[in-house]
């Protein structure tokens, strides 16, 4: 989305815009805004909407005004309950019973493991929520429950103390020295947390679907592990695994080694030729690689090599991801390690490919296989 709504931009105004068609974030005088969760979607159609309309009506239109004034409105609307409201009126339109969580949060439990809800959301927009997804029982899966907790304040914040939410979901007053499972709480901090109910940081598990306010605290500098809930991963792996994409990359990687072949034969003209055909090529099948993808901004976790500013704060700030946290019933909580895939830098490439080419030697039926691929 650009100050052309959603019409595209290129040559003189793209060079003008951005400079060396870099975007630098959060540095005096950047004119590029992070949109960082799905959230953020419908106030960025708004503000499409809206600027397309001024454009064709008035045409005299600075888009920095509409920006803020889309910003206030629709932060008013979240905090302002009017959005809460809206969704528990017409629940069913936005989530349906979900009998594998259920199943989920059982299994964790009777193999020892405690569960608790740590939201920004209040308890009654939760309770609507988790009454329509699992049954009016749904407290009774989790240990702990903590309501509009200020994250990420609840995790660098150590002052504000919990407070206790009445029948009638009011706040009290009282003092808070332990946190009672089937009571619910709010505001707090993670000190108190740790200190009432003896949990070990690093034993700690936290899922979220916000990189910034759920998981960047809690893994920088609480020690815990995270996972990250992305809805859209469902749609990048059902692309991933199309037998055109999946052509298309072997036709990119096959031309990508070509190329890096066919260089060591330059001055050459034959080589020159070839490798100038082969190029036009490699443009090509990238830009419709990028076509294939159903949204005009194309994957969200990269863009041809380049891996996007969404995926560098998720490989930063959690230690899984998964589209549906219900995936977890697949694996065993008592015996599972998720073991991370070593990411090879590229001086590292040549050691890999000849740990590959032992790999497929060796019989791993042999009692030490490295051994074997070693002699």
């Amino acid at each position: 989305v650009s100050t052309q709504s959603t019409g595209k931009i290129e040559g003189e105004e793209l060079d003008q815009l951005y400079p060396g068609r870099r975007m630098f974030f959060g540095r005096n005088g950047s004119h590029v805004k992070q949109n960082v969760d799905i959230f953020q979607l419908p106030q960025l159609a708004a503000w499409a909407a809206v600027l397309a309309y001024l454009a064709s009506t008035s045409g005299d239109v600075h888009p920095n005004i509409v920006f803020e004034d889309i910003n206030k409105i629709t932060y008013d609307i979240h905090v302002g309950g009017m959005l809460h409201g809206h969704i528990m009126d017409n629940i069913g339109d936005y989530l349906e019973p979900n009998p594998r969580l259920e199943g989920m949060l059982k299994m964790m439990r009777d193999t020892g493991k405690q569960t608790f809800i740590l939201t920004n959301s209040p308890y009654k927009f939760i309770d609507v929520g988790m009454s329509q997804i699992i049954g009016s029982h749904w407290m009774d899966l989790f240990d702990v429950v903590i309501c509009l907790s200020r994250k990420p304040h609840f995790f660098n914040d150590n002052k504000r103390p919990f407070r206790r939410v009445s029948s009638n979901n009011e706040p009290t007053f009282g003092q808070v020295n332990q946190l009672v499972k089937g009571e619910v709480y709010c505001e707090g901090n993670v000190r108190d947390l740790h200190k009432f109910t003896g949990w070990n940081p690093c034993r700690i598990l936290y899922f979220g679907d916000q990189m910034l306010a759920d998981l960047a605290e809690p893994v920088l500098n609480q020690g815990w592990h995270t996972g990250a809930i992305i809805r859209e991963l469902n749609e990048e792996l059902e692309l991933l695994n199309s037998a055109e994409y999946q052509h298309k990359m072997f036709l990119l990687n096959e031309l990508n080694y070509l190329i890096n072949d066919v260089q060591q034969f330059i001055p050459h003209p034959t080589a020159i030729q070839y490798l100038g055909e082969w190029c036009t090529e490699r443009k090509k099948i990238r830009r419709e690689l990028l076509a294939l993808h159903p949204t005009k901004f194309g994957s969200i976790f990269r863009t041809h090599l380049t891996p996007t500013l969404f995926y560098r704060r998720l490989s930063r700030f959690a230690e899984i991801y998964t589209s549906d946290l219900t995936n977890l019933t697949n694996f065993s909580p008592e015996h599972h390690r998720f073991t991370p895939t070593r990411q090879y830098l590229p001086h590292e490439m040549h050691c890999q490919s000849q740990l590959d080419i032992c790999r497929a030697k060796c019989s791993w039926k042999e009692s030490k296989p490295w051994e074997a691929c070693a002699k």
